[in-house]
């Protein structure tokens, strides 16, 4: 019985580090679209042609 205990113990620990590892990589995931989004409606605002290889690599020119 006592085996047992410690077993499940252990086990909600895991997930309650695992939820807490997930909910961050969410809320970076999430982070990055925004700015991913920002970044696309800054460059459209300017103009700037996607296809022309000098720009990559230099945002905000």
């Amino acid at each position: 019985m006592e085996n047992r205990q410690l077993l499940r113990n252990r086990s909600q620990a895991l997930d309650r580090e695992l939820a807490g590892v997930l909910l961050k990589i969410s809320d970076t995931a999430e982070r990055a679209a925004r700015n991913l989004m920002l970044l696309r409606m800054k460059r459209k605002t300017k103009g700037v042609n996607l296809n022309d290889k000098r720009n990559l690599g230099q945002p905000g020119r």
